[in-house]
Formats: C-alpha cells, structure tokens, sequence
C-alpha cells in the first residue's frame, strides 16, 4: 500500500520520496519533515506554516487632519490610472511634493488609510529620513524590512541590494500593494523599493521634486499650504469650537500669521491648549514681531518649524545656499530671475539655474511666467540666515529696479524731463520695449513690487533711491490711474527728498502728487502741493519746476470754472517754457491754452494754439500728444460743420491711442467720436461708440464710467442697449475725467 507522502513496494527496498537532509522548504513557509515508522520505511511530511500577515504598516492618521480634497483626488487619479495600465508591468507612482511642514506625509497616509481596501495585499511604510540630521536610510534597510514584512524569513532575506530587489519583485508580483515612501533625498533611493505589479501603487513624499521619478511615470502632487478656511477650521478642531467662539476674527489672522502651514498651526494651537486662559490674540500679538515669528512657532524643541526649514537649507550647495539668503531681501510679493540676479550679484543665466533648485527644494514658489514667490515663513527663514552682503543685495536690487522703470518709462515718454539723472545713462541705449503699450504693461505688472521696494528702501534708509523711484512711477500713474497707490507712494517719496535735503527733487514729487488731485478734482490739495512746489522752484532757481507748478495751477482754474484765471497761469507757464528753450513744453502750453479757448467758444483762437502744439508734436514724434490735440482739433472741425475733417483726424487719434496701452486715452477718442456722431443725427453710432468707451474704462475710472453713462442717458436707451445697461460697471477709483494735468 501507498503511504502518506511515499512508501514502498512488496520485495523492494526502502524508498525516500526526497533526501533526509532537504529539511527546508520554499519561502512561501512550507517544510518538510521525516522520520521512521517501520523498520526501515522512512515517511516524509510536508507542514504548512500559517501565511504571513497582511502588512499594515501605515502610521495612525494625524489628529485633526483637514482632508485636502483637490490634493486626495490627484492621488485618486493616479491610483486609478495605475489600475489602468494592462499589460504595463511598472506600479503607479505619485511624487507628493512641498516644503516642510506643509502636510505631506500626513495627506499621504491619509490617503493611504482611506484607500486601503485598493490594495488587499497590504500597505508597506518606511520613513526614508532623506532630511534628517542623522542621515538618510540606506534602500537595503528599508528592502529588508518589506521582505520581512510580504512574508521572506529574516535568514533568508539577501545581504546585496541588487538580490534583496530582485527578490522583492518576485514576491510583489501579482500583488495589489501599495508602498509609501515618505520623506525621500533622491530617485536613487527610491528605485529599488518599487513592485514589480502594475495592480501595486508608491507614493513618494519629498520636500525635492524627484525629476529622476518622472522618466519612471511618476506623476506630480504638488501639496501647498491650506486655503484660509481650512486652516482656521483646523485652528477651531485643534481648540474646540467653544474656545474659539469669539475670536472668529483673531483666528483668521492666526491662520494667515501661520502661512496656512500645518506645522504651524500645530504648534500656535499648542501654545493655547497649554495655556487654556490665554485668548488667541495674545498668540496673534506674539506673532507679528517677524524677527521672533519663528521662534514662537516652537514646542520647547519637540516641534519647530525653524528647525523644519533648517533641513531643507542644510541640504542645499553653497551657491544655492547663498541665493536663497540674498534674494529674501527682495521685499514684493513675486519677482523674475533678473531681479533675483541683480539682488545675488551673479549673472541671470546662474540665478535662473539657482532658483530652479530652491524651486525643486520646495524652497521656493514657481508662479509661471518666470516668476517667484517666498512662502511668508520661509521668507522668514532665510533672512534669519545670517550673511554680511544682504545689505548690499537689497541696493543692488533696488538701483537695478529703477534703472528697469527708467528704461521703461522713455519708451512711454520718451524726452519728458526727470530730476534723477539714471536716464542720461540710456540715452543712446536701444529702447526697452517696441511701443509704449508694451511698456506701460510691464510697468503695470510689476507695480506690487515697486511699491514694496519703494517702502523697503525707506525703511532701509535709502532715501536718494526711494525718491527717484517714486518719480519712475509718472508714467504708469499716468496712464493707469492707480490713484490710492498714486497718492499714498508720493507721500513716502516726498518725505525721502526732504530727508535728503533735496527740494529739487521734492518740488517735482509734488507737482506729480498736484496731477493726482487734480484728476480727482480734489483742487484745494493741489493747489496746496503746487503753492508749495512753486515756492520749493523758486528758491532753487528750478524754473522747470516752477513752470509746471503755475500749469497745474492753471488746470485747477479750468477746473473750477475760472477760465480767465486759467488762461493767465497757461500764458505765464508758456512763458516760462519758451525761456527754458523746451518744445515739448511750449507745445503742451499752447494745447492747454488751446483747450481753454475751446470750453470758452473761442473756436478760430483755439485753433490757432491747437495748430501750434501739434506742428511741434509732429516735429517731435511725440505720436500720443499729436492724437490728443487732433482730439480737439476734431471738436473745432465738427462744430464748423466738417464732421467728415473730423472723423478723419478721430480714426488716426484712435490708432495711436489703442497703442498706448491707456483706457482713458482710448475712451476720449470714442467720447469726441459720440459727440460728432449725435451732432451729426446718428444717435445709434453715437451709442455704439460709447457703449465701446464703456467697456473699456470699467473697472478703470470711476468718473469716465459716470460720464458715459450720463451721454447714454441723454441719448435714450436703444431696445438693444437695455440688457448692457442693466448691469452698471463695478466702481474703482474716482477720476477727474477729461481736465487730467500733465508734467514733461
């Protein structure tokens, strides 16, 4: 008869169905086992050991944690996409990335906790310490432990790396598992961790973004600081809704004092559920001193984020290093690779390189465009880093603004006067920009920084720079009407030209302040800044800026209705003018007095001064100012009964103007176009072109929208215009309209 597991036969000898020494079985915990029953028959037995466990080596989820739904659903789409790949045997991998203490681990494990049942094989976890003081782990460590963990007995668990990841392969193969990477250095130590089951799914955490994992599939999860609400809401977990419940307020600003970083608000939350009769807004207090900011973000050494940061600074090359401390002077709220080479000192081509290391670091915010940005509490962070040229980078930065803004602005205006001497440099230089409209939208883009920079370089005690800078901002004011920031900048620029003692430069600050009231018809302040620049011009002899004074004195005559008066301060200011030898001002001059006679009725006078002004614009190439007076020169032709002269003269204005990158400009050409068209009995082209002027200045200039609004009114709404005219423009800045003051 047959025996379990072997036997023999009548008449023969013993029989072994496999040697007495193979004791050992395969690694799927089968062995065998032999012994003797009768006589000289030997039984072998083969014993199951139970199946390893499922490996659930998932850390818990952190308390608290606020579910990041955008962040949660990449994840999802990588996971399914990996599901997805058929034949393709490589796993899923998504490389969550961001700067310390921003979440990552805690969204991944979250993730992973919530999708568990995806991977019924297991969840393998291993902290690659790729930031730590201590070193990173090495692959063969952490491969060691997964093959103890999917079932290989520790003895028989490879010394090299090359066998320990084959070996992993094989026992991943087939399996839906998935493996989370947490804090990884490099690519490199990630590789070797990965199953060979396209049913698997990793998951990289890193404060690096990885490229070396994207030439393997991976896919990119970028983890940012929270949104505002979900930041307070875990602010209002961490302390309870009753504590909280009348500092709704003082939470929001904790939150944002906090960066929206969660270590952050961790740690503030500590401070308060430690000390249960402190309010929020003694934290909120602490807080806003910047130079200890970082320092109250700690937990007697447990949590910091300080210390957070610090790693991913101590990992950066010497270069790098360098650029992140320089450039945390740089005080807007973005800024570009030259800005950012100007600050360091180094050509742009390094900055540019540089940068995309602090960038891959999580250092840094790539905001497109080749634009920058510090998270707050990194901002912090690097200008805590001591270094002896920072001083040196916030003036390089700054004189290599204004040298930018000069060269932008002569594109604009090309031979207007300036008390700063940073243009004589660009004279001969090429221009900056094709067309003034290009210009005018750099200008404007950059408009944030210049205004931090202008408030940085006062702080910082760079009075003479502060000044010329406020007086780069002409143009841009000019022609985009940002008037709060238009008033609030010359009243810092002001006061650095009196620190510096130059009432020169102080008189000109002020005659730009002048054209801002001016425009808002604010007379009694512009008459106030142009009585005190005028007497700043003359006891200086600055008979240039004692010209401009006594012009803008005239346009706040014409804007009380004074027209007399207003004549006299134009036929005084062309005076000067002529004295001075500049065309651009007498020309300008003869527009105003032209304008003036125009209001009065004084048609053939008008014209004449009118014609004045643009045969010296036309010799100039001043293209802008030649469309604002055929403007005017339209108005004389349409009410001497040309109204074809005058459309003419309007379609070659509205060329110029589309250019100029200005609304206002734009919407005076469409105004005068209204006007000819009502006189001449088109009220439905005279509404076309001010439904036109209508979008452009909304959202713009107040004023405008009123006036045009107002000529809509007079004309009668068109059954077609109803609908446009329900929804009124948004309201912005008030404007003065069309009496806008204007400095050479």
């Amino acid at each position: 008869m047959d025996h379990l597991g072997g036997g023999t036969r009548a008449g023969q000898g013993p029989a072994t169905v496999s040697s007495a020494n193979a004791v050992t079985g395969s690694v799927t915990g089968a062995s065998v086992q032999s012994g003797v029953i009768h006589g000289d028959v030997t039984i072998q037995q083969t014993v199951r050991s139970p199946p390893p466990p499922v490996p659930r080596q998932l850390p818990p989820v952190p308390a608290h944690f606020i579910r990041r739904s955008g962040e949660m659903s990449a994840l999802d789409r990588v996971a399914g996409s990996a599901a997805g790949q058929g034949d393709v045997a490589v796993p899923g991998v998504a490389m969550v990335a961001g700067p310390g203490g921003v979440g990552k681990t805690a969204l991944a494990v979250a993730w992973a906790t919530t999708n568990a049942d995806r991977f019924p094989d297991g969840q393998l976890y291993a902290d690659l310490r790729g930031f730590s003081s201590g070193g990173a782990v090495t692959p063969e460590e952490i491969l060691g432990r997964f093959l103890r963990g999917v079932g290989v007995p520790p003895e028989q668990v490879p010394v090299e790396l090359a066998e320990q990841s084959a070996l992993f392969r094989t026992m991943t193969a087939g399996k839906r598992l998935l493996v989370l990477a947490d804090n990884a250095l490099s690519a490199a130590q990630v590789r070797p961790l990965m199953p060979s089951s396209p049913r698997c799914m990793v998951v990289v955490t890193s404060r690096l973004r990885l490229d070396g994992l994207y030439a393997d599939g991976a896919e990119f999860v970028e983890v940012p600081p929270l949104p505002q609400g979900e930041a307070v809401e875990l602010l209002t977990r961490s302390l309870g809704p009753r504590r909280v419940a009348d500092e709704k307020p003082h939470l929001g600003e904790l939150a944002s004092l906090c960066g929206r970083l969660p270590i952050a608000l961790r740690v503030a939350s500590a401070r308060l559920v430690s000390r249960p009769r402190w309010p929020v807004a003694r934290v909120v207090a602490e807080l806003k001193d910047e130079g200890r900011r970082l320092q109250r973000l700690s937990t007697s050494g447990e949590v910091s984020v300080d210390a957070a940061f610090d790693l991913s600074y101590q990992a950066l090359p010497d270069k790098v290093a360098g650029l992140y401390r320089l450039i945390s002077v740089l005080p807007g709220p973005e800024f570009d690779a030259a800005l950012a080479a100007a600050a360091a000192g180094i050509p742009e081509e390094d900055a540019v390189d540089g940068l995309q290391e602090l960038v891959d670091a999580s250092l840094l915010e790539d905001v497109g465009g080749d634009h920058y940005r510090f998270h707050d509490l990194l901002r912090l962070h690097a200008r805590g880093q001591p270094d002896e040229d920072r001083a040196n980078a916030r003036i390089r930065a700054t004189e290599w603004l204004l040298h930018q803004v000069t060269r932008a602005n002569m594109v604009v205006i090309p031979i207007r006067w300036r008390i700063s001497t940073v243009c004589e440099r660009y004279r001969d230089a090429p221009p900056m920009f094709p067309n003034g409209g290009e210009a005018v939208a750099w200008l404007d883009a950059r408009l944030p920084t210049l205004l931090a920079t202008l408030e940085d370089a006062v702080r910082a005690g760079l009075d003479e720079l502060a000044w010329q800078l406020c007086e780069a901002l002409w143009e841009l004011f000019l022609y985009r009407k940002h008037y709060r920031h238009w008033l609030s900048s010359h009243e810092i620029g002001i006061a650095a030209a009196r620190r510096c003692g130059n009432e020169v430069a102080e008189s000109r600050l002020r005659c730009q302040l002048a054209c801002a009231y001016l425009d808002l018809r604010r007379f009694d302040e512009a008459e106030r800044e142009c009585h005190t620049a005028l007497e700043l011009a003359r006891r200086n002899g600055s008979k240039h800026n004692e010209s401009v004074a006594v012009d803008q004195l005239g346009t706040a005559a014409r804007g009380r209705g004074d027209l007399d008066a207003a004549l006299a301060y134009f036929e005084k200011s062309l005076s000067l003018e002529k004295e001075l030898g500049i065309e651009r001002g007498v020309a300008l001059r003869h527009r105003r007095i032209g304008e003036v006679l125009l209001q009065a009725g004084r048609d053939v006078e008008a014209a004449e001064h009118l014609a004045s002004a643009l045969a010296i614009f036309v010799r100039l190439d001043d293209t802008k100012a030649e469309a604002q007076v055929l403007i005017r020169l339209a108005r004389i032709d349409a009410h001497a009964g040309a109204p074809g002269s005058a459309r003419r003269r309007l379609e070659k204005a509205l060329d110029v103007m589309s250019a100029s990158g200005s609304a206002v400009y734009q919407a005076d050409v469409l105004l005068a176009f209204a006007e000819i068209a009502e006189d001449d009995g088109d009220p439905a082209a005279a509404r076309a072109h001010l439904r036109k002027a209508l979008r452009l200045c909304d959202g713009v200039s107040a004023t405008y929208v009123e006036r045009i609004q107002a000529a809509l009114g007079r004309l009668g709404t068109a059954e077609d215009d109803s609908a446009e005219m329900a929804q009124p423009p948004a309201q912005e800045q008030p404007e003065a309209g069309r009496h806008r003051g204007g400095l050479h």
